[in-house]
């Protein structure tokens, strides 16, 4: 699926820095800053929680939520990060 223009969002519905382009995003890891890069096609790398993309700085792995309808895209980490926004 393509998903250039697509507005990135963290799991919380933050916008974040990201680039996407065709079926590509590129951000970098909520954890340690390295880059990372997941593919918005079935089966591959960050599809879905079965095939997560991995920080290779930290090993933290991250998974994508596609919204076609609204031209949105959210990177979920793998487990889920605590909420520390009080």
């Amino acid at each position: 699926m393509k998903i250039t223009a697509f507005l990135v969002m963290d799991a919380l519905g933050n916008e974040i820095d990201a680039d996407a382009h065709g079926n590509n995003v590129a951000f970098c890891c909520f954890t340690c800053g390295h880059p990372i890069v997941a593919v918005s096609l079935e089966n591959q790398r960050g599809s879905d929680e079965e095939h997560p993309a991995s920080c290779k700085g930290c090993g933290v792995r991250y998974f994508l939520d596609v919204r076609p309808w609204a031209e949105k895209l959210y990177i979920h980490p793998d487990p889920p990060m605590p909420d520390t926004s009080f």
